[in-house]
């Protein structure tokens, strides 16, 4: 589940895991349906990561890595 708050989204996922963590990350992978290409790609993610039991809630904003 995903909702968009302009920039930012907020996620719900399952895992399978039952342990707590809280994470801040500011380049950590994830995988997003770019629609304009109509295929999955990696894009990097920055925000806050927070795992309970059997949930794993994210809230941030995703970006592509601009090459020099």
């Amino acid at each position: 589940m995903t909702k968009s708050f302009g920039t930012y989204h907020l996620t719900l996922e399952l895992r399978n895991g039952v342990g707590l963590d809280l994470e801040f990350a500011d380049s950590r992978a994830v995988w997003v349906f770019s629609p304009l290409e109509e295929d999955t790609v990696a894009m990097s993610f920055e925000g806050i990561i927070f795992l309970v039991p059997f949930l794993m809630l994210t809230l941030g904003r995703i970006y592509t890595v601009e090459e020099e």
